[in-house]
């Protein structure tokens, strides 16, 4: 059986976003929160001598990193258009039927951003955030929350009003998977946990838990299809939930494909685990059967390529699926002469009891 687990290492190199295009988010990140913060009460104000409208009247402005940059799950796609999410909080004490609807929280903020041709290229109102799109090649995603307490914070969707989200919870439950140290209390008091957080940050880029590899493989496995298949946070609930964790990443991700390829077509559904829980990310998804073939391709290969003793034809396999930056170049031929009966009991499932190893 070839073993590719190095080369494997060296495509998640490829694939995981360099520093330096980390350090662009943030600076962008950062000169948004800055233009924000500047202009918010100007902007409120402007929007409160427009008639027939709910004011702004005392509401603070926070701001809250989350989502794949957080949890270091984020890839270099394909096509370079890589992003950040920046949760905006207006913390206040309205109910729901006091505050201002929705699409003026997403309004206020546009206003406040204001021009910028220099860098930004164009901002789109979507339903669930504001996106910023800049002329270097990314985006940032500017999700907004009213709250009177940031751990139980209203997402404003122009679609289906405010509704409880906590971006936070599923950093969290994300990180409880690999007992990674994370507290919530980084983020929700960020002046006194700042060093602390930050500290966090760079020991868990520098651990890289195998889980982490394995969503950024899943993650840019669905970047070549983009249009076709579900999103990223659909993809990381899919790779936590059905994990295996192996001494190899190539033994793991077969394994892992095969769990989720196994309870997808028992039950086609991804639930939220997180509020608000229980949640059908797939209910809407309309391309079930494209993300179910192509699971079924994905599985199949990663089955053939460790069923090959032959490491370059091994590679070859996972290439067809994986794109050309998966780096066959760096692979020699060989013959291991080992049987491919290893696989046995784990091609027609990956619940076997047999441990192949321990997650790294």
């Amino acid at each position: 059986m070839a073993n590719l687990h190095t080369t494997f290492l060296e495509y998640n190199r490829i694939m995981r976003l360099s520093d330096d295009k980390r350090n662009e988010l943030i600076i962008a990140r950062d000169g948004l929160r800055y233009r924000i913060e500047a202009n918010f009460d100007a902007a409120k104000s402007g929007m409160n001598n427009e008639p027939e409208r709910k004011s702004f009247i005392d509401e603070l402005l926070e701001f809250q990193s989350q989502g794949s940059y957080v949890m270091d799950t984020i890839i270099n796609p394909i096509h370079g258009d890589y992003d950040l999410d920046d949760g905006i909080y207006l913390i206040g004490k309205r109910p729901r039927g006091q505050r201002p609807e929705p699409e003026e929280l997403h309004r206020l903020v546009i206003q406040a951003i204001g021009a910028d041709p220099k860098t930004i290229e164009k901002v789109i109102d979507k339903n669930t955030c504001v996106r910023v799109i800049f002329k270097a090649g990314f985006h940032i995603d500017l999700p907004i929350y009213y709250a009177g307490d940031k751990k139980c914070p209203d997402l404003a969707d122009k679609k289906r009003g405010y509704t409880l989200s906590n971006p936070v919870e599923f950093i969290a439950w994300f990180e409880q998977k690999i007992n990674s140290g994370f507290r919530t209390e980084f983020l929700y008091e960020t002046k006194l946990y700042r060093n602390e957080y930050r500290q966090w940050l760079t020991d868990i880029r520098k651990q890289d838990h195998q889980l982490r590899r394995i969503v950024r493989y899943l993650k840019s496995w669905g970047d070549l299809r983009r249009e076709e298949m579900p999103c990223g946070l659909v993809m990381t609930i899919l790779a936590a939930n059905h994990y295996a964790p192996r001494d190899r990443d190539d033994v793991s991700l077969m394994e892992t494909l095969v769990n989720i390829h196994a309870a997808l077509s028992k039950n086609f559904r991804c639930d939220r685990p997180t509020t608000p829980k229980g949640e059908n990310l797939l209910d809407e998804y309309k391309n079930k059967d494209a993300f179910m073939k192509y699971l079924k391709y994905f599985m199949d290969s990663a089955k053939a390529a460790l069923q090959e003793n032959d490491a370059k034809k091994a590679c070859g396999y996972w290439q067809e699926r994986l794109g050309n930056r998966f780096p066959c170049h760096l692979v020699q031929s060989t013959n291991t002469n080992t049987s491919a009966n290893i696989l046995s009991g784990l091609v027609s499932g990956a619940s076997s009891n047999r441990p192949w190893g321990k997650a790294m």
